[in-house]
């Protein structure tokens, strides 16, 4: 009888602990409990329609942002999809990414320089500008405050 009741307790406490995990993958299936899992996450920098929403101010342009580990990309495309420039950013410190038509007129202002140009975004990790000219755009990025 010991048996029994022994066998029956270990069942019925493994089946509590089962729908304990159960809910709580319900809840939170992701390990990083309510942040972005890959799956939702914007894909496809350098894409010339990634999957990330569009962000930009004026309709003429693109914006994109991506994250991943720690790291946030901003990418500039024009209306036929053709990349112009990608940016990264981390803590606030930005590098030219090696892509994009554009590569060789982006500017990086140091905080406190004159900003040029029409922002067409700004966010928490960057603001864009975009500097009109005769035949080719030049870009200011830098770092949101």
């Amino acid at each position: 009888m010991e048996i029994k009741t022994s066998t029956m307790l270990s069942i019925a406490l493994l089946g509590g602990l089962q729908a304990v995990a159960i809910s709580a993958q319900a809840c939170c299936p992701d390990p990083t409990h309510g942040a972005p899992n890959a799956s939702m996450m914007a894909t496809g920098l350098g894409e010339s329609t990634p999957k990330a929403p569009d962000l930009s101010l004026d309709p003429s342009w693109h914006i994109y942002e991506f994250q991943r580990d720690g790291f946030s990309y901003l990418q500039v495309s024009d209306l036929t999809g053709t990349v112009r420039a990608a940016v990264g950013n981390i803590n606030g410190m930005l590098w030219v990414l090696p892509m994009g038509v554009d590569v060789s007129r982006v500017s990086l202002p140091a905080k406190g320089s004159v900003p040029r140009g029409t922002v067409v975004y700004q966010a928490s990790t960057f603001m864009v500008r975009v500097i009109p000219g005769r035949q080719v755009n030049k870009w200011e990025i830098t770092a949101a405050d």
